[in-house]
């Protein structure tokens, strides 16, 4: 299975690790200047040049959009089908997702793999969990890959670091709050 893509202009090759999520969902990479190429075979279309797809006439970014289509299926079935190095899914994920992909019941899914519908419904359940488990962990490398650390909230109605949450809570207490019209005498 290929796990590496040209870049454009015959530079070094790219990994499968180094795409971004984005890139994965589409297919394809684009590059800085303009050139569309697959992640899967390496098919090229570059900005400016006109490609005859499907009877008309079509930009690169189109085209590519319709190679991804008519020759790899859309990114479903390629990414599915990339060594469990790449994509870390077992065959019984790998025949569940198809199976979930081509819309068949928990039922079906049953009968093909062999299984009960408990267990499908497990399996479903476990895949749901990965995806959230897989969500925060990408959130979490992300965060530690370069952004700025969090600056902290201020407190309830804090206006600044001279302020504490203390002092602010007495000066509230120290207002009379029965009626407005109240509210603009201290009473003390």
């Amino acid at each position: 299975m290929m796990t590496e893509l040209k870049r454009a202009g015959g530079n070094e090759p790219r990994d499968f690790k180094e795409l971004s999520l984005e890139e994965l969902r589409r297919g394809y990479v684009i590059h800085r200047d303009g050139t569309y190429t697959c992640i899967f075979c390496g098919a090229s279309f570059e900005t400016g040049v006109i490609y005859h797809s499907r009877g008309r006439d079509v930009t690169a970014e189109r085209a590519i959009r319709e190679h991804m289509q008519e020759v790899h299926s859309g990114t479903f079935w390629p990414m599915l089908e990339l060594d469990k190095t790449l994509n870390g899914l077992t065959e019984v994920q790998k025949t569940l997702l198809s199976c979930i992909y081509e819309g068949k019941s928990t039922d079906e899914i049953g009968e093909i793999m062999g299984i009960s519908t408990a267990t499908v419904r497990a399996h479903k359940f476990n895949l749901q969990k990965a995806k959230r488990e897989a969500k925060i962990l990408l959130a979490l490398l992300e965060i530690l890959e370069g952004e700025e650390p969090p600056v902290p909230r201020p407190v309830h109605g804090e206006s600044g670091a001279e302020s504490s949450g203390i002092e602010q809570t007495d000066d509230l207490f120290s207002l009379n709050m029965l009626h407005p019209f109240f509210t603009q005498f201290r009473y003390k």
